[in-house]
């Protein structure tokens, strides 16, 4: 098993042989840079991708993102982290896109980063009002009632 911190997801597929082969991954800030989004102030991903290779060229991937992103919360403006869970298979035409057949490499970060983003809830507070910095509460709440 191969652990690597990095912002892109890349494994040399050609060079794998028949059976199950597994990569683990951890994200930072610098994978959500990669993709110039502002909202993800830090994050904390581990990403396990699973290869499983039964016959020539047919691949089954599978990918588990666990752990969090650190948003702003809607409320308060204050630093919020979200839980992130995802598990996913990869189609044959997902698999297809992932793969580089000039590099043979398979490139799961744009695959990685849409489900993390997927998972993010639309609207991000923290689950209780007592959680929220009181100041920009009443402030928030001083504008909302003129």
């Amino acid at each position: 098993m191969d652990n690597k911190k990095n912002i892109r997801l890349t494994i040399a597929g050609k060079t794998l042989s028949k059976g199950k082969h597994l990569y683990d991954f951890r994200l930072g800030k610098d994978f959500f840079d990669l993709f110039q989004n502002t909202e993800v102030l830090d994050s904390e991903l581990t990403v396990a991708v699973q290869i499983e290779i039964a016959a020539e060229r047919k691949l089954d991937i599978s990918v588990k993102i666990e752990g969090y992103v650190v948003l702003l919360c809607d409320r308060c403006l204050e630093r919020l982290s979200m839980p992130v869970s995802f598990y996913g298979e990869l189609d044959e035409e997902e698999t297809e896109e992932c793969r580089n057949d000039h590099t043979g490499q398979l490139d799961l970060t744009q695959y990685a980063y849409d489900n993390v983003c997927l998972g993010i809830p639309i609207q991000r507070v923290h689950g209780s009002e007592k959680d929220c910095d009181p100041e920009m509460l009443r402030i928030w709440k001083d504008n909302n009632i003129k």
